[in-house]
């Protein structure tokens, strides 16, 4: 998957700058327990574990892809799960390229529903 490949190169560059290519978006929701805050406090993770997280998704984790009414440019979303501690943590990214390329990672949480993997062995 290009994404996948993508997302690796930008993640592991030698020049790769964690304050500045990573967007983690930590917003306030009604249900608790299926936030971004809650899921990093949970598992004990911090930016650099969730960074870990990304490097080692897989085409077997691919769920979906979204189509980004918020944002244009680019438009589709990247739609991932990943079971870690025995949950499944619901992710979703894009790749921004500006002037330098920056993961932007609109979710990272447990999975509220049922997830479906077209790649699954």
């Amino acid at each position: 998957m290009v994404f996948l490949k993508e997302l690796k190169a930008v993640l592991t560059a030698d020049d790769f700058s964690i304050n500045d290519q990573l967007i983690l978006i930590i917003s306030s929701k009604n249900d608790m327990e299926y936030s971004t805050r809650y899921t990093l406090a949970d598992l004990d993770y911090d930016v650099n574990d969730v960074v870990d997280c990304l490097k080692e998704l897989s085409i077997q984790e691919y769920s979906e892809s979204l189509l980004d009414i918020d944002d244009d440019q680019p438009p589709i979303l990247f739609v991932f799960g990943k079971f870690i501690n025995g949950r499944l943590v619901y992710i979703k990214l894009k790749i921004k390229k500006n002037i330098k390329k920056r993961v932007l990672c609109l979710s990272f949480h447990y999975a509220k529903y049922d997830m479906k993997f077209p790649y699954a062995k």
